[in-house]
């Protein structure tokens, strides 16, 4: 049924019915909800499942390689985090502020992609002057799936443009870090 329902937001159908994953899934409806309380529930247990399948595209980055590979190579990976989990993403918009479970599971994938973020900039982090919390704050909004997603939705971008502007974005931020502690130059 989870899979019925994660076919069925891939192919744009953002809001199905229980009735429409029962038929996918080949079940009756009454087995849909046996196995869960409500529509909204099996969202939440398919957005998990999708984020759960699909973080270790997160892979660790040595932040002692040049800063330069290091940002293409997080663009890359948000990139392909992003386009897998969005039509799942898209579709919990709906449930975001109404259900706790839900905003629940989104802290935890955001807790993960921050963590993974400080992980991989820690030395530009640390030569944070000032309120590091608001540096590392800037660098995870402009890496959220927010971000993302209005690049994509918003402004009708590609995935490879939007991988592009993350990087740029990416570069700025961290760059412009470099740059006003003395240790490195924008040419």
């Amino acid at each position: 049924m989870l899979e019925a329902l994660l076919e069925l937001v891939a192919e744009g159908e953002l809001r199905p019915t229980a009735q429409q994953v029962a038929t996918r899934a080949g079940v009756a409806l009454r087995t849909v909800y046996h196995h869960f309380e409500d529509v909204e529930a099996l969202r939440r247990m398919a957005f998990d499942l999708q984020v759960s399948r699909h973080y270790e595209l997160l892979k660790p980055v040595d932040p002692s390689i040049a800063l330069a590979e290091r940002i293409p190579l997080i663009a890359r990976q948000l990139r392909k985090l992003f386009e897998i989990i969005g039509p799942i993403r898209r579709a919990t918009m709906f449930d975001e502020h109404s259900s706790e479970e839900m905003a629940d599971g989104l802290r935890r994938s955001r807790h993960i992609r921050r963590q993974h973020l400080e992980l991989t900039f820690s030395t530009e982090i640390a030569r944070a002057t000032g309120d590091a919390r608001s540096f590392v704050d800037a660098l995870d909004v402009v890496t959220s799936w927010q971000s993302w997603y209005y690049l994509r939705s918003s402004l009708g971008r590609g995935a490879a443009a939007a991988e592009r502007v993350l990087s740029l974005m990416m570069q700025e931020l961290l760059e412009d870090r470099r740059s006003s502690t003395g240790r490195g130059s924008r040419g």
